[in-house]
């Protein structure tokens, strides 16, 4: 969770007790057929306490899920969201908050996918550790929609893919530069350990110099990626 003041942005944590059950909620709905624990949805609050952001837990079989909007007992005047469903489009919501629940539903717009092509150059990291490739996507706009200088940035998991013996893999992703807010972002690498999830290594695509943002932007189209061990975990990127 984090937070934003008028001068400063700090890291900060749930305070239990602040989804009381007699303080109003936002609800949002999810379409039919969606599984729930594969959503992502952040948010931030604004009001007299400043600005708050957090993100919903997913979970399985849950047909909707809540935001309180009450900030240490003070209600919000004001709620972005962001919510992506898998295979559809990156919903944003803009909302006036009332002293009254709401529901709200999260729409699904068909997103394509493309198929995504790569090779992992350094195969003995993969074997010898039982790596797997974890793909994510930077939204790179999401600081300006929450109006907000500075922050972490809004991460989408999209999916894990395992090279072949030969390092090669192909996986299918959303087809992210249909949908023009969402080609202000970037494609973001970590190799996995398969079993317990550890980072056992930051990637980079081929080409890409060493300490710059070591992503691959948006694009229409992409050719075989190549990917390089950028630094093993526990050293910070640049």
């Amino acid at each position: 969770m984090w937070r934003w003041c008028p001068t400063v942005v700090v890291v900060v944590t749930l305070i239990p007790g602040l989804a009381a059950q007699d303080h109003p909620k936002v609800s949002l709905l999810l379409p039919s057929g969606i599984a729930s624990e594969t959503v992502h949805i952040e948010y931030f609050l604004t009001g007299p306490f400043g600005g708050y952001g957090g993100f919903v837990q997913p979970e399985s079989k849950k047909t909707s899920f809540d935001i309180n909007r009450f900030v240490e007992g003070r209600p919000a005047e004001n709620l972005k969201i962001i919510a992506y469903l898998p295979g559809c489009e990156v919903a944003t919501l803009d909302l006036t908050v009332t002293g009254m629940s709401v529901e709200r539903w999260l729409d699904c717009l068909p997103l394509g996918s493309i198929s995504f092509r790569g090779e992992f150059l350094t195969t003995s990291a993969v074997w010898e550790q039982g790596g797997e490739i974890e793909i994510s996507y930077l939204a790179m706009w999401a600081s300006h929609f929450f109006g907000i200088a500075d922050g972490p940035v809004t991460t989408i998991r999209l999916g894990t893919v395992r090279p072949d013996r030969d390092g090669k893999f192909e996986v299918t992703l959303p087809d992210l530069y249909q949908q023009t807010i969402l080609q202000d972002g970037a494609i973001d690498f970590i190799l996995r350990n398969v079993k317990t999830g550890n980072i056992i290594a930051f990637l980079r695509p081929a080409g890409v110099a060493p300490n710059s943002l070591n992503l691959l932007r948006v694009q229409a189209a992409y050719p075989i990626v190549q990917l390089v061990t950028e630094r093993q975990h526990g050293k910070d990127r640049n």
